[in-house]
């Protein structure tokens, strides 16, 4: 599956104090704050760790995110998102849109980049990891995995970015869509709705490496694609079989029809109008005061953290605790042999002759011999 568009492109002309705090925000996101989620033991169900880095990541940002649309998200079994790919925040405000009742699909590609990140998404059946390729084989694999996983699962359905890669500040919607998902729903009659979200990539901005600050967003769900129905529709009107290209062409302009609603709550379709960015952010502030907030809340059930995610907690937690064991048993062995080795027992200086000398020496040689590193100190007794 190649990529529709160019790759991402990174601007670094303007690097600067922004740029550094925006990295370390990621960092922290991406690598600190996930090992926080796992040692949290108030954090008892899957959904809930991803919740809790959701969380963190709007709490940083004061992002809020605003419902457009009528219809609200249909939590039907067997239905497919589908989400517009904007940034690298999308996966910490898509499960917030969608109510924390999907699961995303990357590449395996990302367990290497974060892999704190994978690893939980894994244990807590919130992601599923494929693989790259072009291969008739691979991409068969591929969709035969999602689909035993995407079965098997009756709290989530499956979330996936048709536009393939992310579209940071590009306002004008994709010229065509990934096909294979759109396929794979025809051909195994899954619904779909579409959830756009605008100004993601003003929430992280994935070009200037930039964190923005109180970033409106707004979320339209749009109407239930139906396969089924839209074949049945089709045929009794055209006469003729309908085809995953017919129902592909479908899906594309209600896509399209979407951009284009959303286009009024877009930053950057303003900013190219001719607006100033203090401009565009006092409209999207105006525009959030009209429609209702979305709650961060986990819908359609979720379920106790597996037993590995337990054992991770568990081992992670031993750690920290060996280490700060360690930590004090040397302190205490420090302070314990200055004692030994300046003779409590004694007003005097200590000579060889002395009983009392004698049994500290041996109490400091035993200690000595526990804790090594202290035979090259030196003390005298003032």
């Amino acid at each position: 599956m190649v990529d529709i568009e160019p790759m991402l492109t990174y601007d670094f002309s303007n690097f600067g104090i922004k740029q550094i705090y925006g990295a370390i925000i990621l960092i922290y996101l991406g690598f600190i704050y996930p090992i926080y989620a796992i040692l949290n033991y108030d954090i008892k169900t899957n959904k809930k760790v991803t919740q809790s880095m959701c969380e963190e990541c709007v709490r940083i940002s004061n992002c809020s995110a605003h419902k457009v649309s009528k219809k609200n998200q249909i939590m039907d079994k067997n239905i497919l998102y589908m989400t517009n790919h904007a940034s690298i925040g999308d996966f910490f405000i898509d499960p917030y849109v969608l109510h924390y009742s999907a699961k995303f699909i990357a590449l395996n590609k990302i367990k290497m980049i974060l892999p704190i990140i994978a690893a939980i998404s894994e244990l807590t059946s919130c992601i599923i990891f494929i693989s790259s390729g072009n291969s008739k084989e691979t991409i068969l694999e591929n969709f035969k995995k999602i689909e035993e996983l995407r079965k098997n699962d009756d709290i989530r359905n499956v979330c996936l970015y048709p536009e393939g890669l992310r579209r940071p500040h590009r306002h004008n919607v994709s010229a065509i869509l990934k096909k294979g998902f759109i396929y794979h729903s025809f051909d195994n009659n899954l619904p779909i709705q579409i959830v756009h979200t605008t100004n993601k990539d003003y929430v992280m901005d994935d070009m200037k490496m930039m964190l923005h600050k109180n970033t409106k967003l707004f979320t339209y769900y749009g109407p239930k694609i139906d396969p089924l129905k839209l074949k049945a529709k089709f045929e009794k009107k055209h006469k003729r079989a309908y085809t995953k290209d017919d129902y592909y062409n479908y899906v594309y302009k209600q896509w399209a029809k979407i951009w284009s609603k959303m286009d009024k709550y877009r930053i950057d379709k303003l900013r190219s109008q001719g607006l100033s960015h203090d401009e565009c952010l006092q409209k999207m502030e105006h525009y959030s005061t009209k429609f209702p907030f979305i709650e961060n809340t986990i819908e359609n059930g979720d379920e106790p953290l597996s037993l590995l995610f337990l054992l991770l907690r568990s081992t992670l937690w031993s750690i920290i605790y060996f280490i700060i064991f360690k930590i004090v048993e040397k302190f205490f062995s420090v302070i314990s042999c200055i004692y030994k080795l300046r003779c409590p027992w004694s007003t005097e200086a200590c000579t060889s002759s002395s009983p009392s000398c004698s049994i500290a020496s041996a109490a400091c040689s035993w200690g000595a011999l526990k804790y090594p590193y202290l035979n090259n100190l030196s003390f005298s007794k003032t």
